[in-house]
């Protein structure tokens, strides 16, 4: 029999220390899923939980944005679509809407001494869009190719704290553009994969070498192109589908699709998860807790969904969901309390009606999801 001393039990009692989370954000500017994963089974991208997502919200309802580049990048980093965030084309006079920050000021916001880096080929992310925004950084760079970005990311998870790096590869979607899709477009996606690998491996290295850290490395496209690989901006199921992928397993948000039964969207397009959840899964992995007055759009993809695929029928003045869950949704309309009911019910009629613009929040285990009805009246 082994006895230890009171100073080891109490040790042994004591919880863990909390990991320190970390979080690397890759965006690959106009990829095509289909043919990224026809490079064959051992791409990087297959090193990670991955699947299919959309871009440019629903189509023919308040959340629908152009598949376009401006729009895309903004609702990755903020967490809603145009109708609340502003930034509706590449016209880079659009700034971002200041009630619906991006992750750069709201991290900013709760850790005032964290590392963050923004580092971008596609100059508009930092210079117009979120120009605002990346003023708190400690880094903010655009630069000339792809392989500067690496080269500079490398650099910031080798030689900082890097509590959060975005970093936006550009060239997937100027070779598509210059000569649709084909070889050279194929080349390009391989090139990004190898630069993908550089940057998993890198982080792997860190966390290795650093247990304390928790890494969180998650990817993403801004949009897909169109038929001929040429372009996008438009609601074709090409342009809308991307993917989302994670070094981390993600929730049934992710993994486990649920389409509406109503309007499923091309193949169902709409049962997958949505660019708007990369930011509260960022914010989440970060310890920041979500709050309802936020309005965030995207279900976050780490812990518990709360409901999933929250939408309204103006026309009957229904607010719909998808959840199984026991316990109670909370809804709000506007700031204010007007519901509680069971989450299993998986609807709600709003006795005042849906006229004009309402922002709807519904919370389930302390995480919500947020519902715009209408644009706003010209």
């Amino acid at each position: 029999m082994v006895v230890l001393a009171l100073p080891v039990i109490l040790f042994l009692l004591l919880p863990a220390k909390a990991q320190v989370p970390k979080t690397l954000f890759i965006g690959i500017d106009g990829v095509q899923l289909a043919h990224y994963e026809r490079l064959g089974a051992n791409i990087n991208l297959k090193r990670l939980h991955f699947n299919k997502a959309y871009a440019g919200g629903i189509t023919g309802k308040p959340s629908q944005q152009a598949t376009s580049s401006g729009p895309g990048w903004t609702t990755l980093l903020t967490g809603v679509w145009a109708n609340k965030h502003g930034v509706t084309s590449n016209d880079t006079s659009l700034r971002l809407n200041p009630e619906f920050p991006s992750l750069f000021k709201r991290l900013r916001e709760a850790a005032p001494t964290a590392h963050l880096a923004s580092i971008v080929h596609w100059a508009p992310i930092n210079t117009a869009f979120l120009l605002e925004d990346v003023k708190g950084n400690d880094v903010t760079e655009t630069q000339t190719s792809d392989a500067q970005v690496v080269s500079r990311t490398l650099d910031i998870l080798n030689n900082t704290d890097a509590d959060f790096t975005f970093i936006q590869l550009d060239e997937p979607d100027q070779i598509g553009h210059d000569s649709c899709f084909g070889q050279a477009y194929n080349d390009a996606l391989q090139v990004v994969d190898n630069q993908l690998g550089q940057l998993l491996d890198a982080v792997e290295a860190r966390a290795q070498s650093k247990p304390e850290e928790d890494w969180l490395v998650i990817v993403s496209t801004d949009h897909g192109r169109d038929t001929l690989g040429c372009g996008h901006g438009a609601q074709s199921e090409q342009e809308k589908t991307l993917f989302i992928a994670s070094n981390k397993a993600m929730n049934a948000e992710l993994m486990n699709p649920s389409a509406p039964e109503a309007n499923p969207g091309p193949n169902n397009l709409y049962g997958y998860a949505n660019q708007a959840s990369l930011a509260p899964t960022v914010l989440r992995h970060m310890g920041i807790a979500l709050q309802p007055s936020w309005r965030l759009d995207g279900t976050p993809l780490l812990g518990e969904t709360g409901v999933r695929k929250a939408r309204a029928d103006e026309s009957s003045a229904r607010l719909l969901w998808h959840s199984q869950d026991s316990g109670q949704v909370i809804i709000d309309k506007n700031g204010r309390r007007v519901a509680e009911l069971a989450a299993a019910a998986q609807q709600w009629r709003d006795p005042e009606g849906m006229n004009g613009v309402n922002d709807y929040t519904l919370v389930l285990d302390r995480t919500p999801a947020a519902v715009r009805t209408a644009a706003p009246t010209e």
